[in-house]
């Protein structure tokens, strides 16, 4: 059996690992807890769209905030959604129900059942719904859905602040008094901070030196995600070549190796429709938004509105995938290399 020369705690290395504090986000975190605080008292909640760029800790912050409400708080309900596996209308009241202990069977039940029963029990207890990735659901009806449940405060994750502009009327006018609260890019020190919390936990004594984690976040670009991946890579690796420190030549492989995880990561995210836009400029290399929707069309059986898909590729963009030039109407997109 190989011996842990670095790692301690495999679990606290990895991006999702929700910690027990979370660093650089204090005004943040109490602006979405003064929000949800008045559904402890019977009274109307503010909905919230929390955005930034990938990495900045705004999914984790959403699920902390309720996650410790919940604690002097038990009987407020809560439930968590993810845009990117493009749910239907269906899949998400099913899993809002699942996740509120609520068991509820595929078979033989209508999606407007599910949308009764969830009606139910947000007219008797207070409820917390996040919605991660909202710009990328593909049926917008949900979120007017949800919209419409008074005792339900909704928080809605995106990466842009702009993700209402390209949906329904009747969304943008449901979510006019929503609460927009931003997480910008994480500066360097603070990923240095956030590391050395994952390396207090994760890592054995001395594993890492201060100037390792430098390197890392000074590559990171404010992601923490990265960050944290390029951690666990390089003791990953450390550890089979059987070392006990991490050196710097072993950190900057493991910067790219966790650059192109996620990107990977975030192609297996794409739906359908993204997948093919995204090869179409693989073969053309770049094109302007009207050819490149006009050619992706042509394969198409049912494609969705120019709305939509601008929409999408925000979303690609976002994530790294592709990139863009000039203005609106003569935007030009290609791979990002």
């Amino acid at each position: 059996m190989t011996r842990n020369t670095v790692i301690q705690d495999a679990r606290v290395l990895t991006a999702d690992y929700l910690p027990n504090r979370m660093l650089h986000r204090g005004n943040e975190r109490q602006v979405i807890a003064d929000n949800l605080s008045p559904i402890l008292e019977g009274l109307p909640p503010i909905d919230m769209l929390i955005y930034g760029p990938p990495g900045t800790g705004k999914t984790a912050m959403a699920q902390y905030v309720v996650d410790e409400l919940q604690k002097h708080s038990p009987n407020l309900l809560s439930g968590f959604v993810d845009g990117f596996g493009q749910p239907s209308r269906f899949e998400v009241y099913y899993k809002l129900l699942r996740d509120m202990n609520e068991f509820v069977t595929r078979g033989g039940t209508s999606t407007e059942e599910l949308v009764d029963k969830f009606e139910e029990k947000a007219y008797n207890a207070p409820m917390a719904i996040v919605v991660d990735e909202a710009d990328q659901i593909k049926d917008e009806k949900v979120l007017y859905d949800l919209s419409r449940f008074q005792n339900a405060a909704i928080i809605l994750i995106a990466n842009r602040g702009d993700v209402f502009v390209d949906m329904d009327d009747r969304i943008r006018s449901s979510f006019s008094s929503i609460d927009e609260i931003r997480f910008k890019a994480y500066a360097d020190d603070e990923i240095v901070d956030i590391l050395k919390d994952r390396v207090k936990y994760g890592l054995r004594d001395e594993a890492i030196t201060s100037s390792g984690l430098k390197i890392i976040a000074s590559k990171s670009g404010g992601d923490a995600r990265v960050a944290i991946s390029t951690l666990r890579k390089a003791a990953q690796k450390a550890e089979r070549e059987g070392l006990e420190k991490i050196s710097k030549e072993i950190i900057k492989e493991s910067f790219t190796d966790a650059v192109k995880d996620n990107r990977s990561i975030s192609l297996k995210k794409l739906n359908e429709d993204q997948r093919k836009l995204y090869d179409v400029l693989k073969e053309e290399k770049q094109l302007p938004s009207a050819k490149l929707f006009q050619a992706y069309k042509q394969e198409a059986e049912e494609p969705p509105s120019d709305r939509t898909l601008r929409r999408y590729m925000k979303k690609m963009e976002a994530y790294g995938l592709i990139e863009s030039k000039g203005s609106t109407r003569d935007r030009k997109y290609s791979l990002k290399s």
